[in-house]
């Protein structure tokens, strides 16, 4: 399928921004005109291979033939930005979390509707062929009613792969700030949205000391309770979700889904694909086959060094498309809204010792349907090349990397 391609700004060239170039740069749906940061001193050059112009951020929002800003700049800096852009007139596409609080997340989802613009967030993991199969065997039933889920993260620290973590370990770098998305909107998929949350949560170390990069051997004061214990209470069940940055070694249970009749394995929510499984009484254990489903295709190596399938980007080929076409986008404000108020509330109940209600609701993500979705599928290209990869023999860091680095 052919649209008139969309004219894009990107704003932030952190590590996540090579994902999202490598992927506009592949799109016919759009077209990247300018990259900004708050320091211009190495924007032109990153800005050049891309076609592109380096610039500040004020110049890019003042830009009129830039209809779409993408969001790449820190977590802590995503309201200011996502609602310069709003104010700009711009449609917005925001690195997780869109915002740090429920408050300021209804605010700018009602600011750009009054504004006549589109808001998108990452992440857009659930995507994935390895969440679509677990979602299309919940749906038919291969459960039975889901009772209870449980999901936990376990990492030694950002400082032993991140070359300047500090941030991670300040109020909304915490887990469920950065982390939590994952996890968070791989269940709001699954089972819809979230009535209650409580919390708990602690800290293992005072400080932490950078272990790669130009500042190695740097040390800084931790200022946010590093590991997390939330259990999150849904119309169907209930899921418990833990998040650690005080686990010795890295250790990961994506998450398992308990119905009456099986049981649900899921797979990593920070990829695309996965082996997803299901287990029921005098089966056995089967694997779900997702090949099938689209953004199954292995693009790049993970930690680990395995193929592994990342098509980050493709939430803002769908934000695009509705742009363009009028359909209603997965991740639309009352889904932005509510994941992140579920963020929120993990951290809030931790710090006051009391669940919390939420306030919002959301409707349920309409699963990946080959058919109509198909020029979704079309529109959204590999951000990677996989040859590359190997050739290269290097795996592409990731949280689980720490034990190795």
């Amino acid at each position: 399928m052919a649209i008139d391609p969309v004219c894009i700004g990107v704003i932030g060239a952190g590590d996540i921004s090579a994902v999202y170039l490598g992927a506009i740069a592949r799109s016919s749906a759009v077209t990247l005109r300018k990259i900004a940061t708050r320091n211009r001193d190495n924007v032109q050059a990153i800005a050049a291979p891309y076609g592109a112009t380096g610039c500040s951020v004020a110049e890019l929002l003042a830009d009129d033939a830039i209809e779409l800003v993408v969001n790449l700049t820190p977590g802590s800096a995503h309201e200011e930005i996502n609602r310069a852009a709003i104010e700009a007139g711009k449609h917005v596409y925001s690195e997780k979390p869109f915002a740090l609080s429920r408050r300021v997340a209804e605010e700018l989802a009602e600011r750009a509707e009054a504004r006549g613009v589109l808001i998108g967030s990452a992440p857009d993991t659930f995507y994935g062929s390895a969440h679509q199969a677990a979602r299309r065997a919940l749906d038919g039933g291969a459960i039975g009613r889901p009772v209870f889920g449980t999901s936990l993260l376990g990492l030694p620290g950002l400082e032993h792969f991140h070359p300047n973590p500090a941030a991670f370990y300040q109020p909304g770098g915490e887990p469920p700030f950065d982390v939590g998305p994952y996890y968070i909107t791989m269940w709001l998929h699954l089972l819809g949205p979230v009535r209650r949350v409580f919390a708990a949560s602690g800290n293992g170390q005072a400080q932490r000391t950078i272990r790669r990069g130009p500042l190695q051997g740097t040390s800084f004061n931790v200022e946010v309770d590093t590991t997390f214990n939330a259990t999150l209470e849904f119309e169907t069940g209930f899921v418990n979700l833990t998040m650690s940055l005080d686990v010795v070694a890295p250790i990961q249970r994506p998450g398992e889904l308990y119905g009456a009749q099986g049981i649900l394995s899921l797979a990593d929510p920070i990829f695309f694909s996965g082996e997803p499984s299901l287990l029921r009484p005098g089966e056995g254990r089967t694997a779900l086959p997702g090949n099938d489903l689209p953004f199954s295709q292995p693009n790049r190596l993970n930690h680990a060094g395995q193929p592994v399938a990342d098509y980050r980007g493709v939430g803002l080929t769908d934000l695009v498309l509705a742009l363009r076409n009028g359909r209603r986008h997965r991740t639309a404000p009352d889904f932005i809204v509510h994941a992140v108020e579920v963020m929120e509330a993990i951290a809030q109940s931790a710090r006051i010792g009391q669940s919390i209600a939420m306030q919002t609701r959301c409707r349920r993500p309409d699963p990946i349907d080959p058919v109509a979705d198909a020029d979704l599928i079309a529109l959204t290209p590999s951000p990677f090349d996989l040859a590359d990869a190997l050739s290269q023999a290097k795996p592409h860091l990731t949280p689980l990397d720490a034990e190795a680095s």
